[in-house]
């Protein structure tokens, strides 16, 4: 499964007329991918407008009325203003006497007393091309056929919803279904369309694919994350699972140095070092002691190194200091760097560090910090210009908001985990520890990003089952629990002592795999079992 914007697919769509195929062609092939969907019904309207999905609309006609249903073609364009594949199917469905309606002032009320005695009325009227409010005829109809009790099956994306954002024009079609062409729409991501849309299924044409040349975006889902983990080794010990630097922190924003800490820490990561000032220092023993520090006066090239992955700007501030220390490690550097808040800031008024750099960048910007980078107005034009902008600097850009989007350049991909509860303060410093964690881990800077905002999702995900707004601590909390669900083991805590055992619990019909955690408790395994194996975490 893909996920295109409207650009993307106006792209892929030309690809495939350069390629060779007629436009003819292609929209035979779209109604060949719809005609099963309508076997259980025998009296059919169509309802189509004068573009290319019209043309759909009415090739599907023609295929259904040689099936044998009653099929009934409404045309809200004018005759004269059809496209060029419209004009040709209707050609055709007139020659074979298929009844067609044009839909005018004049027929309005003949349309509205021949919706009803159908099983199910098809929206062939715009497809993703449309960007603009219903207006005439064509706000009519779609009004008409909301107040009517009538199966709807939109074509490719119902008529009135913006296919970028989910969110509808001044009218809407409410669709049972939408048999979506090519890819998922970027708007079907947004939960809210699902009103409009009904179940979506998406229909492949058998046709070349582009769908990599174009840049369509991949979806991040557990299955992914669960294939791409890594299982922590039998022998492991804490210099195999990564030394990471922070430079982090500041006297006014303690808090983004200890939650990135913190939750590189329950990540997994091996040993974890925080370059800050005296109170972030003093905080750190008791908020996460398993951490080490150093006090951050001047840049000192040694403290990087045998460093696996470094964390920048979380709570950084902005003054001639920090300025001038991001400068100097970003140009220094070798070590696979996560750049996030105010390194973000600093590094869109140096464009020559993006230039000229020397490792491995991940950039964690929300869109009013990427927007000082590139301009942007429109949903499709930022994931074009992110794209570009990855591609351009080679660095992996994690541009976070609903679905996270995540580019190398290369490849894109959305996170199909988080939800709006998570837009609270602290929330990206989070995020960016836990990619700082699995960077100095070993995992690709692409898998690191995709990984860990995955993950930062899913804990987002299983709090908000319980509270609407999320409280910062519970989200560090569950990091454990869902690497334990990705069934890794990935779950490492510096304290005192820590005693680990692999916990298997077997239950008949149920599930294989069960975990236990424990968090300043200890937990028993239930009684009665094939194995009554405990794992035991102790935190100090």
């Amino acid at each position: 499964m893909y996920i295109a914007t409207s650009s993307q697919l106006k792209r892929y769509d030309q690809a495939l007329l350069d390629y060779g195929y007629s436009i003819e062609q292609l929209v035979d092939k779209a109604s060949d991918c719809l005609l099963k969907h309508f076997d259980k019904y025998q009296h059919i309207m169509i309802v189509c407008g004068p573009g290319n999905n019209g043309a759909d609309g009415i090739s599907l006609g023609i295929k259904l009325h040689q099936e044998g249903k009653e099929v009934l073609l409404c045309l809200t364009g004018k005759e004269e203003k059809l496209s060029q594949a419209n004009r040709y199917y209707l050609d055709q469905a007139q020659s074979l006497s298929i009844e067609c309606l044009f839909v005018s002032e004049e027929t309005l009320e003949e349309f509205q007393k021949s919706v009803p005695h159908f099983d199910v009325v098809v929206d062939a009227l715009f497809g993703f091309g449309l960007n603009s409010d219903l207006r005439g005829i064509v706000k009519y109809v779609v009004d008409l056929i909301n107040n009517i009790e009538v199966d709807v099956i939109a074509i490719d994306i119902p008529t009135g919803l913006n296919p970028d954002t989910g969110k509808p024009y001044n009218s809407c079609i409410c669709a049972y279904q939408t048999i979506t062409l090519t890819a998922y729409k970027l708007a079907f991501l947004n939960p809210e369309s699902e009103m409009y849309t009904g179940k979506v299924i998406l229909e492949l044409l058998d046709a070349k694919s582009f769908h990599e040349e174009m840049l369509f975006s991949q979806p991040v889902d557990f299955k992914w994350a669960k294939y791409h983990i890594k299982e922590r080794l039998y022998d492991g010990h804490k210099g195999t699972y990564g030394r990471i630097m922070h430079v982090t922190g500041c006297y006014h924003y303690r808090g983004a140095a200890l939650l990135a800490a913190k939750a590189a820490v329950y990540t997994g990561s091996g040993l974890v070092t925080v370059w800050s000032n005296e109170k972030v220092i003093d905080a750190l023993s008791l908020f996460c002691p398993e951490v080490t520090s150093c006090q951050r006066q001047y840049f000192d090239e040694h403290l990087l190194q045998g460093k696996e992955a470094i964390l920048i700007g979380s709570g950084l501030g902005l003054n001639d200091d920090s300025e001038r220390f991001v400068c100097e490690l970003l140009s220094h550097t070798q070590v696979p760097v996560v750049i996030d808040g105010d390194a973000l800031t600093i590094l869109a008024k140096h464009p020559e560090l993006l230039e000229n750099h020397h490792s491995s960048w991940i950039l964690t910007p929300h869109h009013g910090e990427f927007k000082r980078f590139v301009n942007f107005n429109q949903t499709s034009e930022l994931v074009d210009q992110a794209n570009a902008f990855a591609k351009k600097y080679h660095v992996t850009l994690v541009l976070k908001g609903p679905h996270t989007l995540i580019s190398d350049g290369n490849e894109t991909y959305r996170i199909m985990s988080g939800n709006k509860g998570m837009s609270s303060a602290g929330m990206g410093d989070t995020l960016a520890g836990i990619i700082s964690s699995f960077l100095g881990q070993g995992y690709l800077p692409k898998d690191a990003a995709i990984l860990g905002t995955y993950l930062h999702g899913l804990c987002g995900d299983e709090v908000y089952k319980e509270i609407i707004r999320l409280l910062l601590q519970k989200v560090i909390d569950q990091i454990p629990q869902m690497n334990e669900k990705s069934e890794k083991r990935l779950i490492t805590k510096r304290v005192r002592f820590v005693i680990f055992f692999h916990l298997f619990l077997k239950k008949v019909k149920r599930k294989i795999f069960q975990k236990i955690c424990l968090y300043n408790k200890w937990r028993k395994n239930y009684m009665d079992k094939v194995l009554e194996i405990t794992q035991t975490i102790i935190l100090l």
